[in-house]
């Protein structure tokens, strides 16, 4: 049978040259600015989104963690408690029918989950997003980028916030 993973990929898993250790915890990378910086994680708003919102959060805790099962109980509470908060900003700053999470690692293993919003208007309910959507995804103005930077940390916790509503499934995105 032939090998397809990259022939150092247990090198890449053990977090040789691994890419988001190397760079700490930037305020903003090439993908993404970021708006919520935790005890076990940052999360960053992607600059070029294929939907209102979406954002990665990336494992901040010290330690190369290639996948999820590596964590220890502590690391594994803390995380997912860092994503919960995230995704709440999300949630309740664009207000989307649904929010996907996805725990991939197989481009850079080190742990990062990415959330999607998902919107009544988007082209797949109930279904992942198609490949066309992250396709004709564009780079969002700068100046956008920020606004949007700085409402997701309004909603943050200890921020000064307007609840969500209780009808979460709007059409209108900020």
């Amino acid at each position: 049978m032939e090998r397809t993973w990259p022939d150092d990929w247990a090198a890449r898993r053990a977090g040789r040259d691994c890419p988001k250790c190397a760079e700490g915890r930037p305020a903003e990378d090439r993908w993404g600015v970021r708006f919520f910086m935790g005890q076990w994680a940052d999360a960053y708003l992607e600059r070029e989104p294929p939907q209102p919102g979406k954002a990665v959060v990336i494992f901040r805790g010290g330690r190369h963690v290639p996948d999820p099962c590596d964590f220890t109980d502590e690391e594994l509470t803390g995380y997912w408690t860092d994503v919960r908060t995230a995704a709440r900003a999300i949630e309740r700053t664009y207000q989307p029918c649904q929010l996907n999470y996805a725990t991939y690692n197989n481009a850079v293993p080190h742990v990062h989950t990415h959330i999607i919003p998902r919107y009544p208007d988007d082209p797949a309910p109930g279904r992942p997003l198609p490949d066309s959507v992250f396709a004709e995804a564009t780079d969002l103005d700068p100046a956008e980028l920020a606004r949007q930077v700085q409402a997701l940390r309004r909603h943050l916790p200890g921020a000064r916030s307007v609840p969500a509503s209780a009808s979460s499934c709007r059409n209108d995105r900020n």
